[in-house]
């Protein structure tokens, strides 16, 4: 005869046979619909550009934030070929609805929340590791996601329409923002250098234009926002997010290393991740190539203890790099949560090569962790001199972070860093 496995175990059946179960039904929000906001300012290829949302009823659903606009070039070259003048090929760099931003902050109620500078760093490699390849060809395409070395074409009699998601960490949750919040967004833009690719020096200019700022506003039922309010007289409203700070180290010409460069002397950061670029931003080079640049040796002191242990030796010349495409997998959760980025052991050594750090005992936990202080300290060795030039060490790290809205609506914003 079956018996239970445990005397404390519940008794359960499959949900494919519970067929006179009647679902819940919500009953806090009417409806919801998109809000389109423009500019305050005047749109020019300079900018900044900035968004003012003033004292909504509406609460909003920050995760589902987008900006579109439309792109095109101007003063492009032209060249003979075969008696006609042809123009010169340029196109955008990789997910130009992200990367075309170099730095946004974000304001509630007059209030810095979050200054996200390296936006394009920061956005592009969240997206890379966190997407799914279906999300990337589909949704993000309309972003300018390209995957397989495709480049998407600028053309001075043709806008180039793109819609993106605002990837900024105090948006990416599911909790709504409460009513009468006044939202300031301030986007500042990359150079043209950064943006464009060509084989050639170009003098072309992009033009942004139609600039629009999209979010999602919930009607939640009078009496959910009745006690809502009565709530918040006696407890402000918490929103959780991670703080992603970065920061790029200079390496000279010539040398074999970086002694240990100290990245924080106060807190240590959840996570970190390394990847090294080129320092001459120009259109014939990709900004978004992280190469290996014979890198031999890595490693994180962090508060006196080494990650990992030994440091990860790899030989890019001679591929062998097989621990550091490991523990790259393993430190960012995609061995415990089945989410991979999809990057092959041959693209880690050609323009994908990072190096991930998890300071977290757990890489699934999704709670707080506890606030260690002590010095961050980087170290690399290289197999080969650094190029001429030298190198640009481009380090992200993952703090918590949290904002609070009171019922007078102050925001108190509390971060390790």
């Amino acid at each position: 005869m079956a018996k239970l496995m445990n005397s404390k175990s519940t008794p359960s059946a499959p949900a494919n046979i519970c067929l006179f179960d009647t679902p819940p039904s919500q009953v806090a929000f009417n409806k919801g619909k998109w809000m389109t906001f423009s500019p305050s300012n005047a749109v020019d290829s300079e900018g900044p550009y900035t968004f003012n949302i003033y004292d909504s009823a509406h609460f909003f659903q920050l995760n589902k934030t987008y900006l579109s606009f439309k792109l095109r070039l101007k003063d492009v070259e032209k060249t003979e070929h075969e008696g006609n003048k042809v123009a010169q090929e340029i196109s955008c760099t990789n997910f130009i609805g992200a990367t075309f931003f170099n730095q946004v902050k974000l304001s509630f109620n007059n209030v810095m929340v979050y200054d996200s500078d390296y936006y394009a760093y920061k956005s592009y490699i969240q997206t890379l590791f966190g997407e799914n390849l279906e999300t990337k060809e589909g949704l993000l395409s309309a972003a300018g996601w390209m995957d397989g070395g495709e480049k998407r074409k600028l053309e001075e009699d043709r806008d180039l329409d793109i819609y993106a998601p605002l990837l900024l960490e105090p948006f990416q949750t599911e909790r709504l923002l409460i009513p009468h919040i006044n939202i300031q967004l301030t986007l500042y833009r990359n150079r043209d250098a950064f943006c464009l690719l060509s084989t050639a020096d170009t003098k072309a200019q992009l033009v942004v234009s139609d600039l629009k700022l999209h979010m999602r506003a919930i009607d939640v039922v009078s009496s959910a926002t009745i006690a809502m309010e009565n709530r918040l007289r006696t407890t402000p409203a918490q929103y959780p997010f991670t703080v992603t700070k970065g920061k790029i180290i200079g390496i000279p010409e010539g040398r074999f290393e970086m002694p240990f460069s100290t990245l924080y002397h106060d807190i240590i950061p959840r996570r970190i991740i390394v990847g090294l670029l080129s320092p001459d931003v120009s259109t014939t080079t990709d900004p978004l190539n992280f190469g290996h640049y014979n890198i031999s040796e890595i490693q994180l002191d962090a508060g006196g203890t080494m990650y990992p242990p030994q440091p990860i030796l790899t030989d890019f010349e001679n591929k062998n790099y097989a621990h550091a495409f490991a523990r790259f997998y393993d430190e960012l959760g995609c061995v415990t949560n089945n989410s991979c980025p999809k990057i092959t052991y041959k693209m880690f050594r050609d323009g994908f090569t990072f190096f991930v750090f998890n300071l977290s005992p757990l890489d699934s936990s999704n709670s707080w962790e506890l606030v260690q202080s002590g010095s961050t300290q980087l170290l690399m060795r290289f197999k080969n001199k650094t190029p001429a030039g030298g190198l640009n060490v481009l380090v992200l790290s993952q703090f918590d972070g949290e904002y609070t809205i009171d019922g007078f609506r102050n925001v108190t914003v509390n971060t390790q860093h």
